[in-house]
């Protein structure tokens, strides 16, 4: 093999220029003979004796089966250079003009050929079976990504899963057309009222007076509260918000709340309300009320139909154009967990009532904000629904127009950021504000 690798004139490029003709030099009958003989004899016998080797082993062996034992787990690197080695000696032997291709010779071409062809389908074969690997690789790699994903979207989903939200935490049941609330983990701040005592009632006779009063007699900055908001009420009244209950037992010692004639009481909080829907319109109050309790209660409950009737109470009505009518009620937190979280419908005598939870909100009709009706609106002038313009509702001009954009007046009147909505729209946030205020203002128990 070193004879023909160091021969004068070589191919430099073997895998490039071995067909070549016209670079090929001519050797002499023994060197195609020694060429040959190398081919098909091991390399332990020497070409003397091969010949009577290459006989015996071109009966019995084939050089296909004994290139693919050799070479089979050999690299791919060795499997190119295996085979450029038989296509050197198969140009060698074709290109030797002073010899005759004789039957050996022939035959020698012929199984080097094969060798090679062998080389070329192994080389075929790792290509393959590389590329299979690595697609495989490629596939695992790609299922442990996703599975490692998945567990992690199943963790987060646990974690929130396990958060419960205030309205979740209550059972909050809301009509269909409600919009969803976001109270998430809230929970309602801790606060108290201040009330002018009797002595003080008639010089503190307003919410305005009284709140005055109480921001003369608290220094926020001195005595380090935390007051979260303050809003008027009824009787007088003035509600602070604070952080927490250490705030409310700080404002409970302050001596100058007391001089100043006003006392502290905790609020008794609103309680919960419910709308029965679907009640017979021809049914009167005392019959729905006795149904009401008897038919979902009364077997249910550790309660009297006497206490039941006195601590219930009905507090709007609205009669409907198909002979049916919605009941209000305020009801025990205790009364209104049972009826949430055991039944769908309300029996009322003959009839199934669906019922949820009451969150109205009540708008003003005159200048369009929220807790009051026109009937008590101290407003002078009156405001649009539709522009949020100086006129009634009923008037506006502008909602005519082809780029008529609506303006909600509570929004814009509270600089809120998206104020692009009629008033009273379940997308308003200034109506969101209420109703979640209403459901963090209510004792559900």
């Amino acid at each position: 093999m070193s004879e023909v690798n160091n021969a004068p004139n070589a191919p430099t490029d073997e895998s490039a220029e071995m067909f070549i003709r016209s670079n090929l030099t001519q050797r002499s009958p023994n060197a195609a003979k020694r060429a040959y003989s190398e081919m098909v004899s091991p390399s332990h016998i020497s070409p003397v004796s091969s010949k009577r080797v290459q006989r015996l082993d071109s009966q019995n062996n084939s050089p296909v089966s004994d290139v693919s034992e050799t070479a089979r787990n050999a690299t791919q690197y060795e499997l190119v250079s295996e085979a450029a080695s038989y296509l050197s000696k198969i140009n060698e032997i074709v290109n030797d003009l002073g010899s005759r291709i004789n039957v050996s010779i022939k035959s020698a071409i012929m199984d080097s050929t094969q060798r090679v062809t062998t080389i070329v389908s192994l080389l075929a074969i790792k290509s393959s079976s590389a590329e299979t690997a690595l697609a495989i690789a490629e596939r695992n790699l790609l299922a442990a990504k996703l599975n490692t994903n998945k567990h992690c979207s199943q963790n987060i989903a646990a974690n929130n899963n396990s958060k419960k939200t205030y309205a979740e935490t209550i059972g909050l049941k809301l009509p269909k057309a409600a919009p969803s609330t976001s109270l998430e983990t809230r929970t309602p701040l801790p606060c108290v009222v201040a009330y002018p005592t009797t002595e003080r009632s008639a010089e503190l006779n307003s919410a305005s007076a009284t709140k005055q009063a109480l921001m003369k007699a608290i220094k926020p900055t001195d005595d380090g509260f935390q007051i979260v908001g303050m809003k008027k009420t009824a009787n007088s009244g003035v509600v602070l918000r604070v952080t927490s209950d250490n705030q409310i037992k700080k404002l409970q010692s302050v001596e100058g709340i007391k001089s100043a004639g006003l006392r502290l009481e905790k609020p008794k909080g609103r309680r919960p309300r419910i709308l029965v829907k679907d009640v017979p319109g021809t049914l009167e109050d005392p019959a729905f009320m006795t149904a009401l309790y008897r038919q979902n209660i009364k077997d249910e409950l550790p309660i009297s139909e006497d206490n039941f009737l006195k601590s219930t109470k009905i507090v709007r009505r609205r009669m409907l154009s198909n002979g049916r009518k919605w009941i209000g009620l305020e009801i025990e937190p205790e009364i209104r967990k049972h009826l949430i979280g055991t039944k769908d419908k309300i029996f009322i005598d003959w009839a199934t009532c669906r019922f949820v939870d009451d969150l109205e909100i009540v708008r003003c009709l005159k200048c369009q904000l929220y807790g009051h009706v026109a009937k008590f609106c101290t407003e002078k002038n009156s405001c649009c629904g539709n522009c949020a313009g100086a006129h009634d509702t009923r008037d506006c001009k502008n909602v005519n127009n082809k780029d008529f954009k609506p303006v909600c007046a509570a929004c814009k009147r509270f600089k809120k950021p998206n104020s692009n909505h009629l008033s009273g729209s379940p997308d308003c946030p200034s109506y969101k504000a209420r109703l979640e205020q209403l459901i963090l203002n209510t004792v559900y128990g």
